[in-house]
């Protein structure tokens, strides 16, 4: 049982693959980009264009925030591959599909509503 348990909290499981990807294509189509992979937790950014941005997001919504408000201001958001291992709910991996509701919400908060 408790094997079985660890495997469905699997960060690499096929679900969490699927709605990531999912989560992306719906923030690359509504803001005009073409990222693979919109919801890293991996950002650099001049501290000039950081410092013109208020974010109100903490947590995993943070994400769609600054992508969205980056995108509106028409900044290139450019990507560099790394190298990256997931980690399992029981090595601290806590996103669960909560967080993508959430950060559903946040794409259409600061995209479609002057927030």
């Amino acid at each position: 049982m408790g094997k079985k348990r660890y495997q469905s909290k699997n960060f690499t499981s096929l679900s969490r693959i699927f709605f990531n990807h999912i989560l992306t294509i719906i923030s690359n189509f509504i803001n005009n980009q073409s990222l693979t992979d919109a919801h890293t937790c991996y950002k650099m950014f001049d501290s000039k264009i950081f410092k013109k941005i208020k974010l109100k997001e903490k947590g995993f919504a943070f994400c769609p925030e600054i992508t969205t408000k980056i995108a509106k201001k028409k900044i290139k958001i450019m990507e560099v591959s790394i190298s990256y291992k997931g980690r399992s709910f029981n090595e601290g991996k806590k996103i669960s599909y909560l967080d993508g509701f959430e950060a559903l919400i946040a794409l259409i908060k600061y995209r479609f509503f002057n927030i």
